[in-house]
């Protein structure tokens, strides 16, 4: 079990750069009200090490939480021997327990089970662990701060955890020359000699400490003034927060920045920087995301004064005028023949009969719907597969031991541990009874074996129909950015994707599956617009592809997302004349048989006075289907909002 760390410290006042992680921290020092802190940055940018370093300044120990902790390393267990020698229940110390009146540092949080995220967020905002399990109930009080890193470029942390984190502040790390040369320099003579390193920084380390036992007997003696609340409600409010853990949150942080500035007093400086470190990750709008006239925030309708606008600056540096919140989409315009334009930067292009490839810009980004979402399936199976998407059972002795369950196989894969827990209580008395001479007597009601969970492995493959009509109606801008949306959600997830395109000139399969999600990023901005749909051929492409795929991957989740209007005009005989394109396809769509792939059909087609083939296509591959505008989270929050009141009106 993982206790304080014993390495040589790296001095706090010796990390450079990086003001506002450090700012952050002391804060959290300061006030026992602020308890959980989250640093975020990519790989290498000192979040470990500056998280670190705040245990000489605190005067407190710093307790590692290790990626691959248990329930009971964590949380606390049966004490083993007391219950085999003395027939007591005790509990064994966990590190959650050794984090009393210490600090908690968890590392790539995000990579942690959400569950175990919420029990370790939820002990230490209540101050309290409750323990029940192997015939134990008990509790104990545990007062720490939680501080936590992230890597951005990793897996992410779901917006209800996020909102437990009072702060969280991304890793300014310097990127002009002058500053990494600097980060050399310490760190190689750190290096060199740890002690006489430390001791160059320990008149700043001792500076710093006391400025933080002073500011922590400021903060005892501070009130709140009314216009400050006021204009943290309203600064909150204005970016459309839920809750009040983020008001909370921002008071306690002002409070904090202006007793270390040895203030008893908040300026308005404490509650701009004390918003961007509570309020910025607790945003439902993600950062620079446009939204149509529907979803408009209009900030003046708060009454924005001078110094909200400040503040509104200061958390959105991307937008100058703070009192809307949108970027209207424009309106299709039409051309001189009915037909739509598409607009590609300031330039216009009509679609005439000798069409040459367009390529054209990529849209709008949007936080998506997970396409993996598996309404059927919510129950944990077991799988053989090992992959970065969700966990579930293990069928076999791969995988991570998170648990244990009463066994009668008679080679099990032993959980030792729960094994001896549940045989410890009963040991006295069985020594009584029988004549042995082992040290624990376990018998076959006691056997346990291990509970393992594997991360599934899912391929998504894109066909995206790149014909003529998307780009007539102005619909493959869009058609860009959703997908390029799709891949930042399965970027996360380390699922593997594929890319295929299609129209009149060829079907091309641009990527391999491969978890290089980064390199289609090039590829749809460079993309172009062909004439017409070979919807048929491509249909039969993909079939023959994923049946190849699957008899090599046998074990993944495979997904096929087809993106087209589902305006089929053209056979797989070019020259036949006689053949219905569409029935043609939509017959294929029908026979196609490949248990193992699952389909998804996203429509491209907006305008409602147009039939939406793309539908039918859906129904015949019994595909699940979207629309474009069905892929935000938030019209998908809006849908489920109306079929509960549905229900409830019939009820």
């Amino acid at each position: 079990m993982s206790g304080p760390l014993k390495v040589a410290h790296y001095p706090f006042p010796a990390v450079y750069g990086m003001e506002q992680v450090k700012k952050a921290l002391m804060c959290a020092i300061a006030n026992p009200r602020v308890k959980t802190v989250l640093i975020r940055g990519a790989s290498g940018t000192g979040k470990t090490l500056v998280a670190r370093s705040i245990g000489e300044i605190s005067g407190k120990s710093i307790v590692n939480v290790p990626l691959n902790v248990t329930d009971e390393q964590l949380f606390g267990c049966l004490d083993i021997e007391s219950a085999i020698k003395e027939g007591n229940l005790v509990l064994q110390e966990g590190l959650l327990q050794r984090a009393d009146g210490n600090i908690l540092y968890m590392d790539d949080v995000n990579l942690f089970e959400q569950r175990m995220i919420n029990g370790v967020i939820e002990a230490v905002l209540s101050g309290k662990v409750k323990i029940e399990r192997e015939n134990m109930s008990t509790s104990y009080e545990v007062d720490t701060i939680l501080v936590a890193t992230m890597n951005i470029h990793d897996s992410y942390l779901s917006p209800v955890i996020l909102d437990h984190f009072d702060i969280c502040v991304d890793a300014d790390y310097p990127e002009d020359e002058p500053g990494r040369t600097e980060i050399l320099r310490r760190s190689l003579a750190f290096d060199a000699d740890p002690d006489a390193f430390c001791e160059k920084y320990a008149e700043e380390e001792k500076t710093i400490s006391e400025k933080i036992k002073t500011a922590s007997k400021i903060i005892d003696e501070m009130e709140i003034d009314e216009e400050v609340a006021r204009t943290i409600a309203e600064i909150s409010g204005g970016m459309d927060i839920d809750g009040s853990r983020g008001d909370l949150s921002a008071i306690n942080v002002a409070m904090s920045l202006a007793a270390l500035d040895g203030r008893k007093v908040m300026a308005f400086d404490d509650i701009e920087d004390a918003a961007v470190f509570t309020l910025a990750h607790r945003r439902k709008v993600p950062k620079g995301r446009r939204v149509d006239q529907m979803e408009k925030v209009v900030h003046s309708s708060v009454g924005f004064n001078t110094e909200s606008r400040a503040i509104f600056k200061a958390v959105h540096p991307d937008r100058e005028n703070p009192d809307i919140d949108a970027v209207e989409l424009g309106e299709e315009d039409e051309g001189p023949d009915g037909d739509v334009l598409a607009t590609a930067g300031e330039k216009r292009v009509y679609m005439g009969a000798e069409q040459e490839d367009v390529i054209s810009k990529i849209g709008e980004t949007f936080k998506t719907i997970d396409l993996f979402e598996r309404n059927e399936d919510k129950a944990r199976g077991a799988t053989k597969n090992k992959g970065k998407r969700s966990l579930q059972q293990s069928g076999n002795r791969d995988g991570r031991y998170v648990g244990s369950r009463i066994t009668e196989d008679k080679n099990p894969d032993l959980a030792f541990d729960a094994t001896v827990r549940a045989a410890a209580p009963y040991q006295r008395k069985r020594h009584a009874e029988q004549a042995s001479d082992m040290a624990v007597i376990i018998e076959k009601t006691d056997m346990r074996e291990k509970i393992r969970e594997a991360r599934t492995s899912s391929t998504f493959l894109f066909a995206v129909d790149t014909s003529g009509s998307l780009i007539i109606r102005n619909r493959m801008t869009a058609v860009k950015g959703a997908i390029l949306s799709l891949l930042q959600e399965h970027y996360v997830k380390k699922d593997r994707v594929g890319f295929v395109t299609f129209n009149e000139k060829s079907i091309d399969m641009l990527l391999q599956p491969s978890r290089e999600v980064e390199v289609i990023y090039k590829m749809l901005d460079e993309l172009a617009i062909g004439k017409r749909t070979p919807l048929s051929a491509a249909l039969q492409y993909l079939s023959d592809y994923m049946s190849m795929y699957t008899k090599k991957r046998p074990n993944d989740e495979c997904f096929v997302v087809l993106v087209t209007d589902g305006g089929a005009n053209v056979p797989l005989d070019p020259e036949d004349k006689e053949t219905d394109p569409l029935e043609e396809a939509l017959g294929i769509a029908r026979r196609m048989n490949l248990p193992s792939v699952k389909w998804i059909v996203i429509d491209s087609e907006k305008r409602t006075d147009k039939a939406h083939y793309a539908k039918d296509f859906a129904d015949a591959l019994r595909a699940r289907y979207y629309t474009l505008d069905e892929l935000r989270i938030e019209t998908r929050e809006q849908q489920n909002l109306i079929r509960v009141a549905k229900q409830r009106i019939m009820k």
